[in-house]
């Protein structure tokens, strides 16, 4: 007689939720960090076209300085929003944490479980083995009275 833990199909489902939850939370790292990237990059881009405004010609028309400031300002609305994304999804990571954190409590009380029921099912077979060792030995021992 093997051992069979009768509630292993809601272990299962409890590693498989736990899987699940830090494969999405990897998922929403990588995310994150492509979202930081390209604000690195614009950041760059930033950086670029004020060191080159600087050593740039100083007698400009109205026309090009209205647009640098446009696109100076498009650079920052863009950098903007990419730290809204980013503080979304850092607090999209916190919860996360705490969903991945509920979910090894869960799988690590069921494998309590499991092992508690595993610890039962071997003392009992214990009993069992002691029990005929025990009436093995008494039948000898009858069987020894009676041939004497």
């Amino acid at each position: 007689m093997t051992f069979q833990f009768p509630y292993i199909h809601i272990l299962n489902l409890k590693e498989k939720e736990k899987e699940q939850a830090l494969i999405e939370l990897g998922r929403i790292g990588r995310k994150k960090e492509d979202i930081m990237n390209e604000h690195l990059a614009l950041e760059q881009k930033k950086n670029l076209f004020l060191q080159q405004e600087g050593t740039g010609k100083v007698t400009a028309s109205i026309a090009d300085i209205q647009q640098r400031n446009e696109y100076h300002t498009y650079l920052n609305q863009q950098m903007s929003q990419l730290e809204m994304q980013i503080n979304l999804i850092d607090k999209e990571i916190a919860a996360k944490k705490l969903d991945l954190l509920d979910k090894q409590k869960d799988e690590k009380t069921w494998n309590h479980l499991r092992d508690k029921a595993f610890e039962k099912y071997i003392q009992k077979q214990k009993k069992i083995e002691q029990d005929l060792m025990d009436e093995m030995a008494a039948i000898r021992h009858f069987h020894q009275r009676l041939s004497m």
